[in-house]
């Protein structure tokens, strides 16, 4: 592909990306499965393009906004780009040859004329955070001291965690294993049973992976099923089990003993289980498809434990994922916080006198975290919080700085950001 049709190729992703509703890993990779023309150097080549302009999309759409150009155009964005290359560099790759995009436009040869003439405005701070403005400002207010660091890491590439099959071999054992199979990686800052590499790979090529010994979860998600503390022998309910992540990690923390019982709204998301399930050796799992804010007969005052890993904005995945950014406004927060609401609504009831519920969100806002657990709190007299010290114990819980709940960021943990709260009913 000649770099003109690289950039075509590149605006066609962006655009989808803006309207569906798949990673921007899927649309690539979908890309990449219709158009089998594309070497290897071209899908190198296009998906740091599209990544280009995913995590420099604020500084992007605000020049495009001074300007006077439309900010959400991914063409007019890649035209800036390319020209912040070098002078020339649009006109070059817009020439309207082969497989190129359409030659610049008058206004679009303005647009260019006016970046490089421009007299260079003071850029905003939402700006250099590479945050959108509306959700920056909330950042702000929750971070008044640190918000660039912590919306700067949150841009960063996020590295590759691996959570080891503690029911087949040790950590040690299993970092051998991949060493083996030429993947280097060392244990991870906080879990102990996390193994964390920087090469992004196939794990499906790795013979660890394949013989279940690994399985690929980031060290926040692998803090989240301590904080269940299962035990051999519970009863545990993952109410929004989706794939079943969480659901593998629990059973292999109750060594296969005892019930875990897998909900999700999707039948479809909890048959992705099915082959992870088997290849891991989880036997104590049974699936369950529910329906939103209905308790399945035979579950209430049922569970020991029972995990609420909500559905949310997913923004503590933006390091994964920077395409969520462009797609979350503060109304979807909203819409969020009503529905995780309904979720620990409904968890409550399923959760024995002495028994625990578990509330996470893989999201940086108060607004989901500290917000909805304390409105669940406020409203549940008979449910009491959990320190995280008390649950993971003190030297865990003062090296992940956990004051009450668990509280992660990119910034100062090296995560993707987490908010975790254990409440126990009391008998």
């Amino acid at each position: 592909m000649t770099p003109s049709a690289r950039v075509a190729a590149t605006i066609e992703i962006l655009d989808e990306v803006a309207t569906a509703n798949a990673p921007a890993d899927a649309i690539l990779a979908n890309w990449f499965r219709t158009h089998r023309f594309a070497g290897s150097k071209d899908k190198r080549a296009i998906r740091e393009l599209v990544y280009r302009d995913l995590r420099k999309g604020a500084l992007l759409r605000w020049m495009s906004a001074t300007l006077d150009a439309d900010p959400e155009s991914a063409r007019v964005r890649t035209i800036i780009a390319s020209e912040q290359e070098g002078a020339g560099t649009a006109v070059s790759r817009f020439d309207g040859k082969g497989y190129g995009p359409e030659v610049l436009s008058e206004a679009e040869i303005s647009l260019v004329e006016r970046l490089h003439s421009a007299d260079k405005a003071p850029m905003p701070d939402w700006v250099r955070a590479e945050c959108p403005e509306e959700l920056y400002s909330l950042l702000a207010a929750q971070w008044p001291q640190s918000v660039q660091e912590e919306a700067q890491a949150l841009n960063e590439r996020a590295p590759v965690d691996l959570r080891v099959n503690t029911m087949r071999l040790n950590v040690e054992a299993a970092r051998a294993a991949l060493a083996e199979a030429e993947y280097e990686c060392v244990p991870t800052s906080f879990s102990p049973m996390g193994l964390r590499g920087n090469a992004h790979t196939n794990f499906s090529g790795l013979e660890p992976f394949r013989k279940g010994l690994v399985d690929p979860q980031d060290e926040s998600s692998q803090l989240v099923t301590m904080m269940v503390d299962a035990k051999p022998e519970m009863k545990v309910i993952d109410l929004c089990a989706g794939a079943g992540g969480k659901s593998l990690a629990l059973s292999e923390m109750m060594q296969n003993k005892g019930e875990i019982v897998s909900c999700d709204s999707s039948a479809s998301r909890l048959s992705r289980m099915e082959s992870r399930r088997e290849k891991l050796g989880a036997a104590n799992i049974r699936t369950l498809p529910v329906e939103d804010g209905v308790v399945p007969d035979g579950l209430e005052n049922w569970a020991d434990r029972v995990l609420v890993d909500a559905p949310c904005t997913g923004s503590g995945t933006w390091r994964r994922s920077p395409e969520l950014r462009w797609r979350t406004t503060p109304a979807d927060i909203a819409a969020y916080v009503a529905t995780q609401s309904g979720l620990l609504a409904t968890a409550a009831s399923m959760v024995r006198p002495g028994g625990r519920l578990i509330y996470a969100v893989c999201s940086i806002f108060d607004a989901e975290g500290r917000d909805v657990a304390h409105d669940f709190e406020t409203h549940n007299a008979g449910f009491a919080r959990v320190p995280v010290a008390d649950v993971l114990g003190p030297e865990l819980g003062g090296r992940l700085k956990a004051k009450g709940d668990l509280v992660l960021t990119p910034h100062r943990h090296r995560t993707d950001g987490m908010y975790a709260a254990v409440f126990e009913r009391i008998a």
